[in-house]
């Protein structure tokens, strides 16, 4: 009969906003000589998480990512874009939309979005 093993329990999976990655970053960048382990142990105890060491280990390996994302705390992750010159040119739209008291819909943004493409020569493919 073969020895009977231990399963391990899965670790639920727990989201960690963005502000909460930069203020890691932050954090470890004012403490240079701190561990892994008591990072974890700070954060999970400030923010009541439960994240795991390697999860703080991999938000530091990508801390020039999480430094310089906008702030925004209903946003978990970050993903690039694919055309950057038309996302800046259509959030400077939209910010100037949005400050003359325009309306915003989903067909609006897509048609401006499209009209943008062609003024920056950027096709649909």
């Amino acid at each position: 009969m073969p020895p009977t093993r231990l399963q391990k329990t899965k670790r639920e999976r727990t989201a960690i906003n963005v502000d909460i990655k930069k203020e890691i970053c932050k954090y470890m960048l004012a403490n240079t000589d701190i561990k892994y382990a008591d990072v974890t142990l700070f954060f999970n105890t400030k923010y009541k998480l439960d994240i795991d060491r390697s999860t703080i280990t991999k938000i530091w390996q990508n801390r020039e990512k999480w430094l310089t994302a906008l702030s925004n705390s209903n946003i978990f992750c970050c993903h690039s874009v694919q055309f950057p010159e038309l996302d800046k040119a259509l959030q400077i739209w939209t910010s100037q939309a949005v400050a003359a008291g325009l309306p915003l819909t989903n067909t609006i943004l897509q048609q401006k979005e499209l009209e943008l493409a062609q003024m920056l020569n950027i096709s649909e493919d």
